[in-house]
């Protein structure tokens, strides 16, 4: 028979007969101490002495009691499962690989679990004592009654008084039997033994306290403690694992109490704490050294299964001690902190209080923690680990409501959050840099708050440059954002100061921005590098911050078109910019751009450039005349304009409708802008007869050359855009009867001018008529008669135009007369 089976066999019997002769000795001390509680009531009618009453209840009674509780952990043990490890318990997942090729241990933890599988397995099978070869002396037979009777006394004498079998206080092997079963994850066995322990002792009479016995009161309650951590980071959940861990911490409290360093230290290492501590605490050690260790021991453990709220607990209790330990050593005790000064303890129990706070989300608490550190490395590291938590998490509001004063940290938050700001991605939220602007904007640094997002306006634009970004006119939308909230906060400035400073914060930022192995900057690459005032000057003020704005909403309009505009490479105004603006029908941003960036004549030359070609996109077929001032058209005619109108030949419908939106704009814009420069209605029309000599000029813009009715008795005087330029225009371009007509119009109104304007009339200069244009129109007509061109047509306007001079040339004679003799 294999001797493995054998083995396990003769454990079996053993253990099988342990469990039988401790429930047989269990019931029959209490059945005595049912029977000595029994004499003790009827005393009095048995007539016992006094002595022997006294010897029964301070003698047999805690006697027997003994015997009970000592039977009763013997039966504990032999019939109580053991537990199965957790799939989460790292530790018998490393043991099941058998990588210490010890394939003997590693065969039977796989029958922890089991129902008979009991605890005096794991406790047999983890003894050096001479039970377990006894056990295996007989390879190939099992055991024989007599070596089971002296097995199941050597295994009782192990389980109550140990290896060496001398008879102490009860339960004095307690705390290795409770090591065994924690090492093998058997917390709720251990968690069950010592509380009947520690129950029995406290109500037990006899003077054999364990609180009297080297700190073993200490040990268990430690044990107890490290038993209830277990449990608690198991598959406790909810209500059940907080009430676990309460107590757990109440344990490792009250283990911390007594002089109970020696007897802690002697545990093995599964029991909990670790050795070296031992190397770090000389023989003669405080309590307050020794609770300082210990509560960091504590802390670490509660660490390691993430119980936070816990260990930070046992952090500010170390805390508490390190000025105690302390000042005991300066005078004179023999007291080993690790060689560490009290500063750096503290700093380094601080910085746990801090990471306990923040897994924990108490914000303001650790920030208790940071200005509460000594240690200004630690806290330095702390707050930016604090900042970098606070955006993992999206809660960096509380950075920037004033919650947290930040005393004496203003600088290096703000350093934290530049240094954040220029190495994070510029589309990460929240965004670095918009929390520099709220947090300046909180404390009313408006320079600074200015700078800040002005700088992310800029590095948007760079990022722009090197990426292929699917939504450009969001990128665009942001870096207005940006602009209009720098502008704003220089606005809150006093004038004198309101400018903004790229030095700060500018070159790290293109630093950070760009690979070491490519030294060129984006606008080397790109040839942009000098429209921008921020390239030309590391101070920028409100202006060239208003002239970005609109040069960058312009970009946006055109992102909106799927039109790109590149920038040009020095301070040449933006002509082209406009020219795409009008392409694209964004009317008012051209002309925003135009009053922006030009003045005095130049405005004025591209007032008359725009609308010449506003005019044009209203022409009903877009051929521009090369012989007459083509070079002043914005936008020249190209096959793809030729494409589109030729498509649109075939619906005339909606080639007459897009016409009238376009003639609605250009009325809209002339009549709002011709005050900044009178010939643009010359413009317009010299721009519609050159694209077409025989269109009908809109009845607004002929309204506009005659300035109103009231005006003319007075001739065809008037502004730069009068009558008269009219006139010419007609007569230029062959449209003799307009010119004929408008004449005629003119004409009349003088000669029926009401009485109260006749002496005004007759002033000398006061009315005047464009005798060059009307002798070139007279010209014009006797050309087209010789020529043998609309001869009847010419005839008929020379007859009238004559008609109307004779008759006008008459009244002046007569106003002249009438003029001489009123001034003799």
């Amino acid at each position: 028979m294999d001797s493995e089976r054998v083995f396990s066999i003769n454990t079996c019997f053993v253990i099988q007969a342990t469990s039988q002769v401790a429930k047989v000795m269990f019931e029959s001390a209490v059945d005595i101490l049912l029977f000595f509680r029994y004499l003790l009531n009827i005393s009095g009618q048995i007539d016992m002495l006094p002595a022997d009453k006294a010897r029964v209840q301070l003698e047999l009674i805690p006697m027997i009691r003994e015997i009970i509780a000592e039977w009763f952990i013997i039966y504990f043990f032999g019939t109580t499962p053991s537990e199965s490890h957790s799939m989460e318990d790292f530790s018998s997942q490393l043991s099941s690989l058998q990588i210490d090729g010890n394939g003997d241990k590693g065969s039977w933890t796989d029958k922890l679990g089991s129902i008979n599988f009991t605890l005096d397995f794991i406790l047999i099978l983890n003894t050096h004592c001479s039970l377990e070869n006894k056990c295996s002396q007989s390879s190939s037979s099992f055991a024989n009654p007599q070596n089971i009777i002296s097995l199941v006394q050597r295994l009782t004498s192990w389980i109550l008084w140990g290896q060496s079998g001398k008879k102490s206080y009860i339960f004095g092997h307690s705390t290795e039997l409770a090591s065994i079963l924690l090492k093998h994850g058997q917390y709720t066995a251990v968690e069950n033994f010592l509380r009947f322990v520690d129950a029995h002792l406290r109500n037990e009479n006899s003077s054999e306290s364990i609180q009297s016995t080297d700190g073993e009161w200490c040990v268990l309650h430690h044990l107890l403690g490290c038993c209830l951590i277990g449990q608690a980071q198991g598959e406790l959940l909810g209500p059940i694992k907080e009430k676990k861990v309460s107590e757990a911490v109440r344990c490792f409290f009250r283990a911390s109490s007594g002089a109970a360093a020696d007897a802690l230290l002697s545990l093995p290492y599964q029991a909990g704490l670790q050795h070296h501590l031992s190397h770090t605490m000389s023989d003669h050690a405080s309590d307050a050294v020794w609770k300082v260790h210990y509560y960091q021991w504590v802390m670490q453990l509660l660490e390691q299964y993430n119980i936070s709220e816990a260990a930070c607990q046992f952090a500010l209790a170390a805390l508490e001690q390190v000025d105690e330990a302390v000042v005991l050593n300066s005078n004179g005790f023999t007291i080993d902190l690790a060689n560490e000064s009290a500063n750096t303890i503290k700093g380094r129990l601080w910085a746990n209080v801090f990471k306990f706070t923040l897994d924990l989300n108490m914000y303001y608490d650790a920030y208790c923690a940071i200005i509460s550190n000594p240690d200004e490395e630690s806290k330095g590291i702390c707050l930016r680990r604090f900042i970098i938590f606070l955006y993992e998490h999206g809660s960096t509001k509380i950075l920037c409501d004033g919650e947290l004063p930040f005393i004496g940290l203003i600088e290096k938050v703000e350093r934290e959050l530049v240094w954040k700001a220029a190495r994070s991605d510029i589309s990460a939220r929240p965004n670095s840099y918009m929390l520099l602007y709220a947090f300046e904007m909180q404390r009313m640094n408006w320079r600074k708050a200015a700078n800040y997002i002005y700088l992310y306006s800029v590095r948007l634009e760079t990022e722009m440059a090197v990426r292929n970004y699917q939504s450009p006119s969001v990128v665009f939308q942001e870096r207005l954002n940006g602009i209009s909230a720098a502008i704003n906060a220089l606005h809150l400035v006093h004038p004198r100061y309101a400018w903004i400073d790229l030095q700060i914060g500018g070159n790290h930022f293109r630093n950070e921005c760009h690979p070491s192995k490519k030294p060129r900057t984006v606008e080397e690459q790109s040839g942009n590098s000098g429209v921008y005032p921020r390239r030309q000057w590391p101070f920028i003020g409100i202006e060239k911050l208003e002239d970005e704005f609109v040069l960058t909403y312009a970009e946006y309009l055109l992102s909106l078109a799927n039109v790109k505009w590149m920038r040009p490479g020095n301070e040449t105004l933006p002509s082209d910019l406009v020219d795409l603006l009008i392409e694209t029908d964004s009317y008012d941003m051209a002309f925003t751009v135009l009053l922006r960036f030009w003045k005095g004549s130049r405005l004025k030359r591209e007032l008359e450039r725009v609308f010449s070609a506003v005019a044009f996109k209203c022409c009903p077929t877009k051929v521009s005349s090369s012989g007459i001032g083509s070079t002043d058209l914005l936008l020249l005619p190209s096959k793809d304009d030729t494409i589109i109108h030729e498509a649109f030949n075939g619906n005339p419908s909606v080639r007459q409708s897009n016409r009238n939106n376009q003639l609605e704009v250009l009325e809209l814009y002339l009549d709002k802008y011709k005050r900044f420069h009178a010939r643009l209605p010359i413009v317009v029309a010299e721009t519609l007869l050159r694209s077409d000599p025989q269109i009908e000029l809109p009845h607004w813009l002929v309204c506009m050359f005659k300035g109103g009715q009231q005006k003319t008795a007075w001739g065809m005087t008037g502004q730069e855009c009068d009558a008269a330029s009219l006139l010419r225009l007609y007569v230029d371009y062959g449209r003799y009867t307009e010119a004929t007509d408008i004449l005629v119009e003119y004409i009349v109104a003088y000669a029926s001018a009401k009485p109260a304007d006749i002496i005004h009339r007759k002033r000398p200069f006061a009315a005047w008529f464009p005798y060059t244009a009307i002798e070139r129109l007279w010209c014009q007509l006797e050309e087209s008669v010789s020529s043998g061109q609309m001869v009847q047509q010419c005839e008929k306007l020379k007859s009238i135009l004559l008609g109307a001079l004779q008759s006008h040339l008459h009244l002046l004679k007569g106003d002249s007369e009438d003029a001489v003799s009123s001034a003799i």
